[in-house]
């Protein structure tokens, strides 16, 4: 009988299970230079909500300019930097790999009747939705589904939605189901990766990919989709019918929900045929990117804008291990451990009021303006204290009509970015002093280049 995945699933998601029901995972940043910083998210964290339009018009932008890959299993392996998996494996404990026991040659000399089955009912399948043919790019590196191409049928039938978004998108490109194939190995190469238990993620695209993600959906969040996507390997591994495969897909489907779903096929989009600087580079123009912001210094303590420093991710069951350099680190990590920032940072000049201020500095200069990245609202002096507002780091200056700009902006309605019907800067004065700040340095870049 075939090897599978079974024991090596069911006991690792035994394991990770026991720690359901408990707090928040901490997050430990390593900078390299001292002892680890332990971050507790503040609480727990929700997908950033990404809107129908966004998502589509994201999704078009990125496929115009996208290279489709002719064979994208293959393609995808070599973005992660992973060896192909198919068919029997075996787990070594010494060196935590999964091996294949077998040739795909020789497995597909010994095809079962129930993979045969199997591999036909995906082939009408695609021919029931209107893609006749090998819809999914599935049987490129063999004639029957096994292996990694079980997994990826279980992925497109989890995000079955937003696989028909991506398609609409997709309708003026001259071959759409390709780069469908390609978004789709993208993002199932990768969650086979980050499923081997207890792996670091060293690799640079793939080290971004996941530091993002978990800014877009919380650390939590994303610890439950790496489970559950460990019992979808298991399940698919297992399945003898295409009713049983796609059953396993939409269990899956069910805990991942459709926002994080999205914010999955939009980093996979972004990752085809790219490298870690030029993933990094695209985030901040990603729908949703505002309260991800927000969200990478409430839930992993690091600083959106400098995800590309991101060296490895480690996720176990009990907390993730970030190694970045130090400029990645957020303020609310280096104080306060997750909560409320309160002291005004050392190393730099502060005064008691914006007056004074002035009166010390003087004049921004011809043309310009000073900007307070945390502004000095009533509730912000309040909550931090004047010193923490008016200071050479929080006050800095812009360009007029850039400042202009950023005020306009701050006092508009944008339900796109925070998902909210409050103006900016009502519904950014609910967050923490660093959260505020990390949002105030990404819309001085963002309207500057004419992002936002």
């Amino acid at each position: 009988m075939r090897n599978s995945l079974k024991p090596l699933c069911t006991a690792v998601l035994m394991m990770l299970l026991l720690g359901c029901g408990t707090a928040s995972r901490a997050v430990r940043l390593d900078t390299g230079q001292t002892e680890s910083l332990v971050f507790t998210p503040t609480s727990s964290a929700e997908a950033v909500v990404v809107g129908d339009d966004e998502f589509k018009e994201a999704a078009a932008r990125m496929a115009r300019t996208a290279h489709i890959p002719a064979r994208p299993q293959e393609a995808a392996r070599q973005l992660f930097e992973i060896e192909a998996r198919s068919g029997s494996y075996t787990y070594e404990t010494s060196s935590h790999r999964l091996t294949p026991l077998e040739s795909s040659a020789q497995l597909e000399g010994e095809s079962t009747t129930e993979e045969v089955e199997l591999t036909r009912a995906y082939l009408r399948w695609c021919e029931r939705t209107g893609r006749p043919g090998d819809c999914l790019r599935l049987l490129t590196q063999s004639p029957i589904l096994t292996g990694d191409s079980r997994f990826a049928l279980a992925m497109a039938l989890a995000k079955g939605a937003v696989l028909d978004e991506m398609l609409e998108a997709f309708k003026g490109m001259a071959d759409p189901h390709a780069m469908v194939a390609a978004v789709l190995w993208t993002w199932t190469t990768y969650m086979v990766l980050v499923s081997i238990p207890d792996v670091t993620i060293s690799k640079g695209l793939a080290a971004v990919m996941t530091a993002t993600l978990i800014c877009y959906v919380g650390v939590d969040t994303f610890w439950g989709l790496v489970v559950g996507f460990k019992r979808l390997m298991d399940e698919a591994d297992r399945a003898t019918t295409f009713n049983e495969l796609r059953e396993a897909g939409e269990r899956y489907g069910k805990v991942m929900g459709r926002n994080a779903a999205r914010a999955f096929a939009m980093l996979a989009m972004a990752a085809i045929g790219n490298t870690a600087p030029g993933l990094a580079a695209q985030v901040p123009k990603l729908p949703g990117a505002m309260q991800a912001a927000v969200q990478a210094e409430t839930q992993v303590g690091i600083r959106l804008v400098a995800v590309g420093e991101v060296e490895t991710v480690a996720v176990s069951a009990e907390n993730v291990t970030i190694a970045l350099s130090p400029g990645a680190v957020a303020m609310t990590a280096r104080t306060t451990s997750g909560t409320t920032a309160q002291v005004t940072p050392n190393g730099f000049r502060a005064w008691s009021s914006y007056k004074s201020f002035k009166r010390a500095m003087g004049s921004a200069g011809p043309g310009k303006e000073w900007h307070h990245i945390v502004e000095q609202t009533p509730g912000n002096v309040k909550r931090f204290g004047d010193q923490a507002l008016q200071n050479t780091e929080n006050i800095i200056p812009l360009n007029k009509d850039l400042h202009t700009h950023i005020s306009s902006f701050y006092s508009s309605i944008r339900r796109d970015l925070t998902g909210s019907l409050l103006t900016v800067r009502k519904w950014l004065s609910t967050q923490s002093y660093e959260s505020q700040r990390e949002f105030g340095l990404l819309a001085i870049e963002n309207i500057r280049k004419g992002i936002w």
